[in-house]
């Protein structure tokens, strides 16, 4: 089984995993796929899912994938750790969304009792293939 954790920058999952995941969609006996998108949309209710999270829908059609667990997470906005231009942008999405804009915040977002639960799938989903 694979897991794939990927995170959101700028409306889209980082190159690296968007790279990883493209080879991976067309290995003909590629191994099972959990895939696991990390972005701030999350943190409204109804957008873990597949269905309610536009970010983690996108990389599932682009790439054709079929996992057997697909969910989204929400990370922490740390305004601090950017870059002026990153952290101007990011208000500016956050503006958008309704989302925390002060420059100075850091605020953790991340469900920790979703990420326990999402471990212990994955693990439940690695068992069932022993």
């Amino acid at each position: 089984m694979i897991v794939v954790v990927a995170a959101v920058r700028y409306g889209r999952h980082l190159a690296e995993a968007d790279r990883f995941l493209m080879r991976h969609a067309n290995r003909p006996s590629a191994a099972p796929l959990v895939l696991l998108s990390v972005n701030l949309t999350a943190r409204k209710p109804g957008k873990a899912s597949p269905e309610g999270n536009p970010y983690l829908r996108k990389i599932i059609r682009r790439r054709r994938l079929k996992p057997v667990l697909a969910a989204a997470i929400a990370g922490r906005l740390d305004y601090p750790r950017y870059h002026w231009f990153d952290r101007m942008m990011i208000r500016f999405i956050m503006l958008l969304t309704g989302g925390p804009t002060d420059p100075g915040v850091r605020v953790e977002f991340t469900d920790w009792d979703q990420v326990d639960g999402l471990a212990r799938r994955i693990a439940g989903l690695c068992s069932k293939r022993d």
